[in-house]
């Protein structure tokens, strides 16, 4: 299956839509981190399974007995938490966008560079697309854009 190939005039224009998508992981990351920490107080430790095939389960070990109800109320604050961080990392992928590092707010696009397959670059922050790589590189891979890439539709091949 083909991928399909960006623009930097395209994912320039998801920009916008992508802050507001990263504004609200982030918020969640740091209410999930402030839960945690609150559970192990309390003695438990939540393992994640997002293997399960009905939906992600959220599992506790309490070195304490039974689940207290403030417990279970965190961590059904925390199953919340996880999900809609999980929708936000969903959207990211739906628009084409594939997450490198969640804490940089770090997004790749496919793209094109003449006839080579590429990764446009996207950090949280940067107001433009100004960076690529190649595909099996990374962020210490960056290089500034060039002419070889396509930045409008009718720059593409």
């Amino acid at each position: 299956m083909t991928r399909r190939q960006y623009t930097v005039a395209e994912v320039e224009n998801l920009i916008p839509t992508l802050e507001g998508i990263f504004t609200q992981i982030l918020q969640l990351r740091v209410g999930l981190r402030g839960i945690e920490r609150k559970l192990e107080r309390a003695g438990v430790t939540i393992e994640v399974d997002e293997e399960s095939e009905d939906e992600m389960q959220v599992a506790s070990r309490s070195s304490q007995g039974p689940e207290a109800p403030d417990v279970r109320h965190a961590r059904a604050v925390f199953r919340g938490f996880y999900e809609a961080l999980s929708d936000g990392l969903e959207q990211i992928r739906t628009l084409g966008g594939e997450v490198k590092d969640l804490d940089m707010g770090l997004v790749d696009f496919p793209g094109r560079r003449g006839a080579d397959d590429i990764l446009l670059c996207w950090r949280l922050g940067e107001k433009r697309i100004e960076f690529w790589h190649p595909v099996d590189g990374g962020f210490a891979n960056r290089r500034p854009l060039d002419e070889g890439i396509s930045r409008t539709p009718s720059q593409m091949d």
